[in-house]
């Protein structure tokens, strides 16, 4: 019974105790909610009464959350994001600086602390190399188009400075290696780039409505500088003094440059001893001299811009000025210069109705000469000679009128260019010959007698 009872109140002391503890966990518990509820109501109290303080709602954030997790923040990040141990900082906060820079820093200078620093956008003017560099593929891209315009906007951003003379010299320099049709767009663009010296130009037109790119003392330094330069120019252009002369008399005639420069390169060129510059300016005053010379055509008209009356002209001439002379090299030199590769043809074409209509084996011998150097040298080429003699093959019969040997004049003319291996035989093969005409006499008069058709006349047709 006395066991009994003891383990009874053992028992007793241990519910107790756990009961006690329970208790004191639910005190603590309670307490703890009381005070949180406390808080919120007293902040509550100082916000909009739902538990909000300045707009924010107290949340648990995350382990190592750089926002501010208390209830005053508004729920952005603390210092912009550029707060706490191993942060960047905001972002253009490099950019930012107090004025005062730390001793220690590599790029530490004592004496920018003392003055105000100005930053302004620098770029450095370019060379010559890079501006001859620069301005070729303009120039010559211009040469293929023609679009002065188009070269006043590209040399307009240029970074030459004070060197616009330049853009002057790679014109001319480049215009003088090609051929007189090239040189006419030269002195085309030099006078939309370089400004008249009167205040209106030949239009009539205020000058100042017109936007130039150069001046006249630019032009002049130009030319004293291609003047310096025409004992090297003449090694790629043998009549560099020549060609030079004639830009300067174009120039002065359209009044883009004083006739004085003239006189500047004779002075300049008598100081050197150099003997080209005085040729180019003797050639401009001779030029100058002229009366009632209009040096607008100095350069000629030339290539497919002749007219075609005028370049079979040309071509009948040459053929002529050959038969006469003899001499086919200089007869390619006039067919180069011509300039009209795509109607080399009308030369093939103009050569064989020569020597037919004038029927004299002579004719025929230098006429094959002259095909045998022109094929050779492709100054006619293969498929311009084939198209020559086509357009004499379609043409033969109405030529026969006037002409009664044309068939056999050109049959023999075909013969001694294929000899010569100026044709092929297939060309030579097409050649046209003459219908024979037949007589009744040759087995058709059996079946084509008068008698059978009753027609007295009938051999008589």
């Amino acid at each position: 019974m006395d066991t009994d009872k003891k383990e009874g109140s053992g028992d007793a002391k241990v519910e107790v105790k756990m009961d006690a503890e329970a208790a004191k966990a639910k005190e603590k518990r309670r307490t703890r909610k009381d005070s949180s509820n406390s808080q919120n109501s007293r902040h509550s109290e100082s916000g909009n009464g739902n538990g909000v303080s300045n707009g924010a709602v107290k949340r648990a954030g995350k382990i190592g959350d750089r926002k501010s997790r208390t209830i005053y923040g508004r729920g952005l990040p603390k210092k912009g994001g550029g707060g706490g141990k191993g942060t960047w900082g905001r972002p253009g906060e490099e950019l930012l600086t107090d004025g005062v820079m730390d001793n220690k820093d590599p790029n530490y200078d004592s004496e920018e602390q003392d003055n105000d620093i100005m930053y302004k956008p620098v770029t450095p003017v370019w060379s010559e190399d890079e501006i001859i560099k620069t301005l070729q593929p303009i120039i010559k891209e211009y040469f293929e188009h023609g679009q002065q315009d188009e070269v006043h906007e590209s040399v307009e951003g240029l970074n030459v400075s004070d060197r616009k003379y330049m853009v002057i010299v790679v014109l001319i320099t480049l215009a003088m290696e090609k051929k007189n049709e090239f040189r006419e767009l030269a002195s085309l663009l030099l006078k939309r780039l370089v400004a008249p010296l009167s205040s209106k130009n030949d239009s009539g037109e205020n000058a100042s409505k017109i936007i130039y790119y150069a001046n006249a003392e630019d032009l002049s330094h130009a030319f004293l500088d291609l003047c310096d330069s025409l004992p090297e120019l003449v090694l790629d252009t043998p009549d560099a003094a020549k060609v030079l002369g004639r830009f300067l008399a174009r120039a002065i005639s359209e009044k883009i440059i004083e006739e004085k420069i003239l006189s500047r390169i004779i002075e300049a060129a008598s100081l050197n001893d150099d003997e080209y510059g005085k040729s180019c300016a003797k050639e401009a005053r001779l030029l100058l001299s002229i009366p009632h010379y209009n040096l607008s055509h100095i350069w000629g008209v030339g290539g497919g811009n002749q007219p075609m009356i005028l370049l079979k002209k040309k071509i009948n001439l040459l053929l002529k000025e050959y038969l006469s002379s003899g001499d086919s090299e200089e007869a390619i030199r006039c067919i180069t210069d011509l300039d009209v590769p795509h109607f080399n043809h009308e030369v093939v074409y103009e050569a064989i109705i020569m020597l037919i209509e004038l029927s004299n084996e002579r004719s025929a011998n230098m006429m094959v000469h002259l095909f045998k150097r022109l094929a050779d040298t492709v100054v006619v080429t293969a498929d311009q000679l084939v198209h020559g003699f086509k357009r004499v093959y379609g043409e033969i019969s109405d030529l026969s009128i006037d002409v009664p040997k044309a068939y056999p004049q050109l049959q023999n003319f075909v013969k001694k260019c294929h000899d010569l291996q100026i044709i092929d035989a297939k060309l030579m093969m097409s050649v046209p010959t003459k219908s024979r005409k037949r007589f009744v006499s040759e087995g058709d008069h059996g079946r084509f007698s008068g008698g059978k058709y009753g027609d007295r006349f009938f051999d008589l047709a």
